[in-house]
């Protein structure tokens, strides 16, 4: 089995956002059971108006080929045929419905993996039809676009190395990542306020523009606990200086793969209730209504903070991220098992 992951979004290392380290980890564990596994991606600046655009750039600096393309869309076409692909997996980017044409137009089965679930980058509705696998990252995904389109979407979670993410220690500090406002920077910002014995960690994940990273570093900066890092290619490092990850997001988080790196190294979690966190957070942390008082928000902090209470939720966690990584080797045979008996059809 021959399994080509496509997006027009980049791959690592330009983005370290939660699809490509999905996709990294998941080509990573198909190649362990015996499998091979590919990426077509985007590049991160698109081709200035009247230059040429190259097929595809290609590397294996990862331990699996990865082909950056100016037009991935355009060329999937050639790269699944050169590759020799059995499958194409299709996941999100900015215009889904494009890159699923393409796929079926170069004659290779095709399924469809949802990473999220916002429609306004799916340039198009996405068709219930016999020609696609539908795949989901979580039951709350599948769920809705069961709702949206009457997608019946079989579910994949997100596989997740721990080799990668766990630190041989925990620090101090609370950890956010992903300063944007749809990741809940605002309720970060007035937890830092309304907590000033405590030691903030920001972490960059997605691209910044320069004049709102700027913006907050200087908010940063007047409140006086938050220190400011940029994206890492090792979260262990990051991990050993936390005690508690902080996951206020505003939008409904299909997945959270966040919570399940943070738990596996003893960090419990203070999230919203917003999309797969509640199940993702379960005993590990504790879940708050995004609408809730500021001082509420900071009471659950302290508590899961505190060396008294945070024991109990830090080991929780532990032994919920610990039972989420041993299925790893079901979830990807389920996978494949999916891909296979949908390229025999």
């Amino acid at each position: 089995m021959r399994v080509l992951f496509a997006s027009n979004y980049p791959h690592l290392p330009a983005i370290t956002g939660g699809l490509q380290t999905a996709t990294h980890d998941l080509c990573v564990a198909i190649k362990e059971m015996g499998a091979e596994a590919a990426v077509l991606c985007g590049q991160m600046q698109a081709p200035e108006p009247g230059v040429g655009t190259r097929a595809f750039a290609q590397d294996e600096h990862l331990g699996y080929l990865v082909l950056r393309a100016d037009n991935p869309e355009q060329v999937l076409p050639l790269a699944a045929a050169a590759w020799n692909a059995s499958v194409v997996v299709v996941q999100n980017g900015t215009a889904l419905l494009p890159m699923v044409r393409s796929s079926l137009e170069s004659g290779k089965p095709t399924a469809v993996y949802l990473h999220n679930v916002e429609t306004h980058q799916l340039a198009g509705n996405l068709p219930a039809h016999e020609s696609l696998l539908y795949l989901a990252n979580s039951a709350f995904t599948a769920h809705r676009w069961n709702a949206l389109y009457g997608l019946d979407c079989a579910v994949i979670p997100p596989v997740i190395a721990p080799d990668r993410y766990l630190a041989n220690q925990t620090g101090t500090k609370v950890l956010y990542v992903n300063p944007s406002p749809i990741k809940g920077v605002e309720i970060m910002f007035g937890l830092a306020a309304a907590c000033p014995e405590l030691q903030f960690l920001v972490m960059e994940s997605w691209p910044l523009d320069p004049q709102w990273r700027l913006y907050c570093q200087q908010r940063a900066a007047q409140l006086g606990n938050i220190e400011w890092c940029s994206p890492a290619e090792d979260m262990r490092a990051v991990y050993a200086k936390a005690r508690v990850l902080l996951m206020p997001s505003v939008w409904e988080e299909s997945f959270g793969r966040t919570v399940i790196e943070a738990q596996l190294n003893g960090l419990p979690v203070l999230a919203s209730n917003r999309g797969a966190l509640p199940q993702l957070v379960s005993q590990g942390g504790l879940v708050m209504d995004l609408k809730a008082p500021m001082a509420d928000w900071a009471q659950a902090l302290r508590k899961l903070h505190a060396p008294a209470t945070n024991a109990a939720y830090a080991a929780a966690a532990q032994q919920q991220a610990a039972a989420y990584v041993a299925e790893t080797p079901l979830v990807i045979a389920q996978l494949l098992s999916l891909l296979a008996l949908h390229a025999s059809r």
